[in-house]
């Protein structure tokens, strides 16, 4: 399932927020401010950098082409819990190398001796999460003509406005380690946009007066979805953009407003001036 499929609107209402005046209009505000933050980050970390860290949020949250680049992903979610993704991008290569690839077969093969053995690997020790991943490898086997395939096919039967309720359900369910959110953030790393949305995007959209504090998540994908359309980028991009914001800009959990670029249009910030 792609990004762009996973970003068709359903014929129904949306949800209200502040300064909207229709889908459109927020979507070209959206598409405004998001430019914006292109042009902070541009400034901050360097054009080539910028772009670089795009590619890599992009390509990290792509339709997974494999069955081990699935199971890879839900692997990274179970093993990023308590640390951040952060960590795990940085041990990578060293966990693909220690999990043969991360093909499932291959994972489910482990045995007690071989979990001894990667607890002394250069990749995060912790032997609850290599469990966890071996486990459910054994499960990711047992179904038939791969597991990602059959998650697709359901996908046709769930509901994307509503954030893949039915698909989030199933997921639990079949692995161990993953509660509602490591669930979501799996669904969310196979192409399922609307599944989870990043906190720091969530934040500066709030912030900026683009959504509602009470909003759905998946409300709030289908506007960083809208604003994608609207600027001819991926989904990921816009998100990832903004979550960088987020996360070195000025729309930190701390906010700085007074070092904001986008201060002046932000109604977060004219409230605390």
């Amino acid at each position: 399932m792609s990004a762009s499929a996973a970003l068709k609107e359903p014929n129904v209402s949306r949800p209200a927020v502040r300064r909207r005046k229709g889908p459109g209009a927020v979507a070209r505000r959206g598409a405004s401010l998001v430019r914006a933050i292109d042009l902070a980050l541009d400034g901050q970390l360097g054009a080539d950098e910028y772009a670089a860290r795009l590619r890599r949020y992009v390509a990290d949250h792509d339709a997974p082409s494999t069955d081990a680049v699935a199971f890879g992903r839900l692997c990274e979610v179970i093993f990023a819990q308590g640390i951040g993704f952060a960590i795990v991008a940085r041990k990578r290569e060293e966990l693909a190398s220690a999990f043969g690839g991360f093909a499932p077969a291959a994972v489910a093969a482990l045995t007690d001796a071989d979990v001894h053995r990667l607890m002394g690997e250069p990749i995060i020790r912790n032997g609850a999460k290599i469990r966890a991943c071996i486990e459910n490898a054994r499960r990711w086997n047992l179904v038939s003509g791969g597991y990602f395939s059959g998650i697709a096919r359901m996908a046709a039967d769930d509901d994307h406005a509503s954030g893949w309720p039915a698909l989030a359900a199933r997921v639990r369910t079949d692995f161990v380690r993953l509660n509602e959110t490591g669930a979501r953030q799996t669904l969310k790393r196979w192409g399922f946009f609307t599944a989870f949305g990043h906190p720091g995007t969530r934040r500066v959209f709030e912030r900026l007066g683009l959504i509602e504090a009470g909003e759905s998540p998946a409300a709030g994908q289908l506007v960083v979805g809208s604003i994608a359309r609207a600027l001819s980028r991926d989904p990921y991009a816009v998100e990832g953009a903004c979550a960088l914001f987020a996360a070195i800009g000025a729309c930190r959990p701390q906010p700085r407003c007074t070092q904001c670029p986008l201060s002046d249009r932000c109604p977060h910030a004219s409230a605390d001036g």
